[in-house]
């Protein structure tokens, strides 16, 4: 008998070292587009999260710009500040409505440090005083030390009763930063009462914290040199509110946070006749807060210009931001590799354009 012979087919070690080759290259390729595709997905949501951040911020400031210089009445004009102490505080002391500090200029509002809620060294801050855009209508004004009927209302002593549109009472609470205003003057005052019956607001001298320096309304040098005024019907009382926007330290470290952020203080009476800051942070990421300020024609930095008389004839203001993203790794080049913008933002003052 014949044995057959089977011979053995195979690949070689050549052909082996071949594929893997091959196979190594695609491998690496489709690594790459996967780590390209993910690279670009985070790229393009911190840019969104960045343009988002951009939008909010511009869309705040612009609203407290817009309404600096107190009231919808006459842009205060002629102004009286009834508040204790007024240069106590930044939020008391009206100056025109606007102002603002460059880079490492002190400022009331806020301090310069490294600790939370503090301002970054070299970043600018602005305070607005405006009213609130919620005015309600004066129906009486009592400015007697004792309680009057005006009509078929009985107002308390130094009080301003208050229309109800659509029947509904005003929401002011002791202690709020007031404002009543008419195309002649405007009163800056913190109620010191409330009276749910006649819908008033009182601004009693020495109540509250400030409190008022005195009961009388009208324009005059000082509290002493007011005179008695009574606001007539058809005039406005809204909501004074101070506010003030800066960048500051918000304490967040790590991959998934900016450690700044934007923050916006606000004046609020507490119900029971104390009126204090409160600071809120707005929105996580902003780096930075350059302002210019537009008189005539000329645009300046805040310690251009020297004078509170200036500082009324600012019709514009120029809002620059720096603004990163709070996830690092999204670029390369800058800070924490974190993608990062700079954005420019023009508002007009309309209570001082023509």
């Amino acid at each position: 008998m014949k044995q057959s012979a089977f011979r053995q087919a195979g690949v070689s070690l050549v052909e082996v070292m071949v594929a893997l080759a091959l196979g190594l290259v695609v491998s690496v390729g489709a690594i790459s587009v996967v780590i390209g595709n993910r690279q670009a997905y985070r790229t393009t949501e911190s840019l969104a999260r960045v343009q988002e951040t951009t939008r909010v911020a511009f869309d705040l400031m612009s609203r407290d710009l817009r309404s600096a210089g107190v009231n919808a009445c006459s842009g205060g004009v002629r102004v009286m500040n009834l508040l204790n102490s007024p240069t106590t505080n930044w939020w008391s002391d009206w100056t025109g409505g606007l102002r603002g500090f460059n880079d490492t200029d002190a400022a009331g509002a806020v301090a310069i440090g490294t600790g939370v809620g503090q301002r970054v060294s070299g970043t600018d801050v602005i305070q607005i005083m405006h009213g609130a855009s919620n005015a309600l209508p004066v129906r009486a004004h009592n400015a007697t030390a004792s309680a009057t009927t005006v009509g078929s209302l009985s107002v308390p002593a130094y009080s301003i009763a208050l229309e109800r549109p659509n029947g509904q009472a005003h929401s002011f609470a002791p202690g709020d930063l007031m404002v009543v205003c008419d195309y002649e003057d405007t009163t800056i005052f913190q109620a010191s009462a409330i009276d749910t019956a006649s819908n008033s607001v009182a601004h009693a001298a020495s109540t509250g914290s400030p409190g008022n320096c005195g009961t009388k309304m009208g324009f005059g040098s000082s509290c002493a040199a007011a005179p008695v005024r009574s606001f007539v019907p058809g005039s406005s009382v809204m909501r004074f509110e101070p506010v003030a926007w800066f960048v500051g330290n918000n304490g967040r470290t790590g991959t998934q946070s900016s450690p700044t952020s934007l923050y916006r203080i606000s004046v609020r009476g507490n119900g029971t006749g104390t009126a204090a800051p409160v600071v809120e942070e707005v929105v996580e990421g902003v780096r930075d807060l350059q302002v210019w300020y537009v008189l005539g024609t000329d645009y300046l930095t805040a310690n251009q210009i020297t004078t509170t008389a200036n500082w009324e004839l600012v019709t514009g203001v120029e809002i620059r931001l720096v603004i990163e993203s709070p996830e690092s790794g999204t670029t390369s080049g800058a800070a924490a590799n974190r993608l990062t913008r700079t954005l420019i933002h023009m508002v007009n003052l309309r209570n001082r354009v023509p």
